[in-house]
């Protein structure tokens, strides 16, 4: 008896899982796999190259005195939390397109950031005069 339901029990979730696989459309060929792959490629370089070029704008900001002490860490502590998320992402091997997005998104606000701190300097000293207008 116990042996027949247990029989049982194992062929049901055999079928719930074949089943789900067909309903998924889990598909291991090789070509959605490479495709996969690709893109997730293009999406790390495309995030790469962004990455490379904000800290080029933060160290361009500070060498040429645009930024503070605190505003550069503050931008180079938002840089290190986008980098940990891409590698939280990447830990599979993939970066899909929801979290190419998600990246995408926190570059695009750190991208925002980077120029209201940078530019932040010509409002507090308007026309090059040496008093506080703000």
């Amino acid at each position: 008896m116990k042996s027949t339901l247990i029989k049982a029990g194992l062929g049901m979730l055999a079928l719930g899982l074949v089943t789900a696989h067909a309903q998924a459309g889990w598909e291991h060929d090789g070509q959605n796999l490479k495709h996969a792959y690709l893109q997730s490629q293009t999406y790390a370089r495309h995030v790469d190259a962004r990455q490379k070029q904000q800290m080029k704008r933060i160290q361009h900001g500070r060498q040429s005195g645009f930024l503070t002490r605190v505003e550069f860490r503050e931008l180079m502590q938002a840089q290190r939390k986008i980098q940990t998320m891409e590698q939280r992402f990447r830990a599979d091997g993939l970066i899909d397109t929801r979290e190419f997005r998600h990246l995408d998104r926190a570059l695009d606000r750190a991208s925002h950031t980077i120029k209201v701190k940078s530019h932040g300097h010509q409002a507090r000293h308007a026309y090059g005069s040496g008093y506080r207008i703000n």
